[in-house]
């Protein structure tokens, strides 16, 4: 399977007009409803409580220093946990 390129936004900004949505299962090849579709996106500070996502998108977070690297959203909505840390 080849997988496609993704295109993150490294500016710092959290709109979701610059994430890149994930539109198909992986495993059965359906789509995935535009409701339920998670994103993945990129920026500075954390995305709690500023960002609100479907389930399962993730934000990496670009701030040089910063040790907490990804978060992965768990509500449909702005909770967000980490889930994963920079070295």
């Amino acid at each position: 399977m080849t997988l496609p390129k993704l295109m993150l936004d490294t500016t710092g900004n959290v709109d979701m007009a610059d994430a890149q949505r994930i539109t198909y299962d992986a495993i059965t090849n359906l789509p995935i409803p535009g409701a339920l579709q998670p994103f993945i996106v990129a920026g500075t500070g954390t995305p709690n409580a500023v960002l609100t996502a479907p389930k399962g998108s993730m934000f990496i977070r670009l701030d040089p220093g910063a040790g907490t690297r990804l978060y992965m959203n768990t509500d449909g909505g702005t909770t967000w946990i980490v889930a994963g840390s920079a070295a």
